[in-house]
């Protein structure tokens, strides 16, 4: 290897471990979209009752999503992948099919418990994904991620029993608890699932845009044909549909940057920060819903918080021989003509990043 391709490859290196850490922090942002998002499927019922049904919600938030997807991909001069060509069609269907029924669930959980408690559920998800993403997607796996997981879990953990209190209680719309754990679980298994396939048509180089087109289209047909069986569309409340449109639009948003996210970082070292949704969610349900807050709901929320900010501070340790080997498997590969564009790319989405923070 000459002294030129061998200084070429050390940039893109450099440039790999930059990628990492931008897309780490950019997960941090994304993590409080998704709160936000939680916050508007919660507020649903309770400020449009007599529109308020999850078919409803789903088939106006998803129309802008398909809507968006479909113009930027014309923008973009982006191929829509037909059918027939994606790698991993199961993967694809979990993906985009398999998301409506994780709105469907998501929203129901919403009804028997607090917003805080329900994105606990969420917190459980990782150990799920990261056994997939091992047996799936071949992902290095670190013990340090494991014990990131556990000790988010055990604070996440702690939030969730306060919903046994009876103080608690003014915030659950339903009162079967059982009930609502067996939707959670649902949800946590399909959850899983939507996770890897998102991380599977990433690695079969389909574009997030492409990839929230076909969400917008398989998370509008099943709810219009609902709303034909039910005969309800709502199409009377123009807030509700407004609302439930703006939802839509945070969702796109949020959804495209943790497209972003697993393109650049491995999925194991990237499920830490998923916790900062509970956090996020738990001060909104705060402040905007005046849900009460318990002494353990602290705590858990510092274990969560503390873990996060030692994993930014103090990177996994490895050995040299690691590193090592790490940088040689990359160098070597010269012909990653992927990177390349991967370079480009995340360079144009930080300057992006940087101009929308300005504005």
């Amino acid at each position: 290897m000459s002294e030129k391709s061998s200084l070429l490859s050390e940039d893109r290196y450099i440039q790999k471990r930059k990628n990492e850490r931008f897309a780490y922090f950019l997960g941090i942002f994304t993590q409080f979209l998704w709160a936000l998002n939680g916050l508007q499927l919660k507020s649903y019922q309770p400020n449009f009752p007599k529109s308020f049904t999850t078919n409803a919600v789903v088939l106006w938030r998803s129309i802008p999503v398909m809507i968006i997807g479909y113009t930027l991909c014309q923008y973009k001069k982006l191929r829509i992948t037909p059918h027939r060509e994606v790698k991993h069609i199961v993967w694809f269907y979990f993906r985009h099919l398999g998301n409506y029924f994780c709105v469907l669930l998501n929203i129901t959980v919403l009804s028997y418990f607090r917003l805080s408690t329900s994105r606990v559920f969420l917190g459980c998800q990782p150990l799920v994904i990261i056994f997939l993403s091992i047996i799936v997607l071949n992902e290095t796996f670190y013990w340090r991620y494991l014990i990131g997981i556990l000790t988010c879990l055990s604070g996440s953990a702690m939030i969730f029993l306060n919903d046994k209190r009876p103080q608690a209680r003014q915030t659950i719309l339903h009162d079967n608890i059982y009930m609502g754990l067996f939707f959670a679980f649902l949800f946590l298994i399909f959850g899983s699932f939507n996770s890897i396939g998102q991380k599977m048509m990433t690695k079969d180089k389909m574009p997030a845009d492409v990839q929230n087109f076909y969400l917008g289209l398989y998370n509008s047909i099943p709810p219009f044909l609902m709303c034909i069986y039910e005969r309800h569309f709502a199409i009377t409340d123009i807030k509700f549909i407004l609302y439930c449109m703006s939802n839509g639009v945070l969702f796109y948003v949020a959804n495209y940057f943790t497209s972003v996210c697993y393109k650049y970082i491995a999925i194991s070292k990237f499920l830490p920060v998923t916790y900062l949704n509970i956090v996020f969610t738990f001060l909104l349900s705060i402040i905007v819903l005046r849900e009460p807050i318990f002494f353990t709901d602290v705590i858990g929320a510092f274990l969560i918080i503390g873990f996060q900010f030692y994993n930014i501070t103090f990177p996994p340790t490895r050995t040299n021989l690691q590193v090592k080997n790490e940088k040689e498997i990359f160098l070597n590969d010269l012909n990653n003509s992927e990177l390349e564009n991967n370079i480009i790319e995340i360079n144009r989405i930080s300057y992006d990043s940087h101009s929308l923070n300005n504005y």
